[in-house]
Parts: C-alpha cells; sequence; structure tokens
C-alpha cells in the first residue's frame, strides 16, 4: 500500500503544468520563479559580445550604427526629414523603439526552440522563458534610452514633465512586445520556419509604423490603407515616445487603441502560449 501511494505521488508530481491550473495560478507559479526569470537575461546580457573586441558596447553600436545608415538614405538622399524638426532625434526615437519590439518578437520565436534541453531536465512554467528573453531586450534598450536622451540634450531639448510618462509608455511598448513574443514562441515551436518568416513581416511593418518617416506621407490615399496604418500600436507607441521626448502631437483616437490592442495581444498571447504548454520541450 505505501509502495502504491509513493508511486502515485510521483505520478501526481510528473502532471503537465497547466493540469487544472488557473491562469491566475499559473501566473503565480511564474512569479514565484522571478529570480530565474531576471538571472537568465542577466547572463545572456553580460555574456553576449563577449567574442568581440568591443564587448558589449555593440548593444549600443549595433542600433546607432542602424540609425545612421537610415538618415543617410531617408534624411539626405530621400529627403524624408523635411518638414521634421529635430529630425536626429526623431529618428533615433523610432529605430530604439522599433528595434525593441523586433528583438523580443524574435527572442521570444527562438526561446522556446532554442531550449529544448531545459525544456526537458526542468518542470516549470515555459512562459517563465519568452519573458526572460523579452527583459533581456529590455535591459538593452535601457541603454539606448539613455542614448536617446544624451542626443535630446545635445541637440537642445530640455527635460519636461512629460518624462515622467516614460513608465506608462513602457509598459504599453512591453505588453505588445512580449504579447507577440508569446505568440511567435509558441508557432515557431510547432513550425519551425516561422522563425524565419518574422524577419519579412517585421521589415514590411517596419515601414508602416513611422520609424524612419512620418506615415503622414502615406496617409490619405486610401481609407483601407489609412486604417490599417492607424491600426497599428507601433505607429501611437513611437509616437507616444517621440512626444514624451520632442513634444510632437500624438493623435488621440489612434493611442487610446493602442492602449487596448496592447493589452489585448498580451492577453491573447499569453492564453495561445500556456495552451500548448504540455508540448513544449517534447520530441
Amino acid at each position: 500500500m505505501e509502495h502504491e501511494a509513493d508511486t502515485d505521488d510521483s505520478a501526481s508530481a510528473l502532471r503537465p503544468l497547466v493540469t487544472d491550473v488557473t491562469a491566475r495560478q499559473y501566473i503565480r507559479s511564474v512569479w514565484a520563479r522571478r529570480d530565474f526569470a531576471f538571472a537568465l537575461p542577466f547572463e545572456e546580457l553580460r555574456t553576449s559580445h563577449l567574442d568581440t573586441f568591443l564587448g558589449n558596447i555593440w548593444h549600443l553600436g549595433n542600433p546607432m550604427f542602424t540609425a545612421g545608415v537610415y538618415y543617410m538614405i531617408f534624411g539626405v538622399f530621400l529627403g524624408a526629414n523635411k518638414g521634421i524638426d529635430n529630425y536626429i532625434v526623431w529618428l533615433i526615437i523610432g529605430v530604439f523603439a522599433y528595434q525593441l519590439t523586433s528583438a523580443t518578437i524574435l527572442g521570444g520565436a527562438s526561446s522556446i526552440a532554442s531550449r529544448q534541453g531545459l525544456m526537458r531536465s526542468f518542470r516549470f512554467p515555459r512562459a517563465i522563458v519568452p519573458i526572460s528573453s523579452a527583459i533581456g531586450k529590455l535591459l538593452s534598450y535601457g541603454f539606448q534610452l539613455g542614448v536617446i536622451a544624451v542626443a535630446a540634450f545635445a541637440s537642445g531639448v530640455a527635460p519636461s514633465r512629460r518624462w515622467l510618462l516614460l513608465p506608462a509608455v513602457l509598459l504599453v511598448h512591453t505588453a505588445f512586445n512580449l504579447g507577440g513574443a508569446f505568440i511567435a514562441a509558441r508557432l515557431n515551436d510547432g513550425f519551425r520556419d516561422v522563425q524565419q518568416l518574422i524577419p519579412f513581416v517585421l521589415r514590411l511593418a517596419q515601414y508602416m509604423s513611422g520609424v524612419m518617416f512620418s506615415i503622414d506621407r502615406i496617409l490619405g490615399r486610401k481609407g483601407w490603407i489609412d486604417t490599417i496604418v492607424l491600426m497599428n500600436p507601433m505607429v501611437s507607441i513611437i509616437d507616444f515616445y517621440r512626444w514624451i521626448v520632442l513634444g510632437t502631437p500624438v493623435r488621440p483616437g489612434p493611442a487610446v487603441l493602442s492602449v487596448f490592442l496592447a493589452g489585448a495581444v498580451l492577453v491573447f498571447g499569453f492564453r495561445f502560449f500556456v495552451a500548448a504548454e504540455h508540448r513544449y520541450g517534447k520530441p
């Protein structure tokens, strides 16, 4: 009888984590393991670029070089800077903000698929993996926000009370990014070609997010195009950052919609990811 009890306990301990677990209980289990969620990205941030001469400076170098290339192409050759005050800072804000979204979603896509050994070795809420990946991207973004502040000061922009709203914008931005990471993680776990397709989708979305040029250039041509562009949460999220730093206008309707869409993407992405929890790590 005692042997039977031990067997039953062992079987119970090996049940899939999501069996008879509510969303609230699942979130509590993730919170209980928050140390692991933070330790992994800190270690990855510390060890990344160790094989290069400049090391972690590349966390700033890569987006700055990208912004420089965009400035030459769009600001100098294509004249996208016409009508935009302080185009350099305006452009840097857009490039850094969009690259955070791109990096978070791409990191989420590979988070489960690249950690199969971890999936099979330990029993823990799998949502921790894309969450920790998103935290790592946020840590890098912190350095980039510092660059934005320095560039703003250097160009004569003084701090204002609007800057106090930066945490709220970061919260909305992170909600959208994390929701996208959850969706990409599950899709890529089931169909590995997704990781190859996502960069093309993100690149297309970049040109519809007002990163390098004002979206006013493409609005007003066709009604359905205007609707698609203005429903893109990244348009308003980037506008939020630019409003905070530069005081540029924000479209009220799309701005409110982007907040609700960011929350909806997070909720849907989380449920979509957790619904397949039992599959992650299985051969």
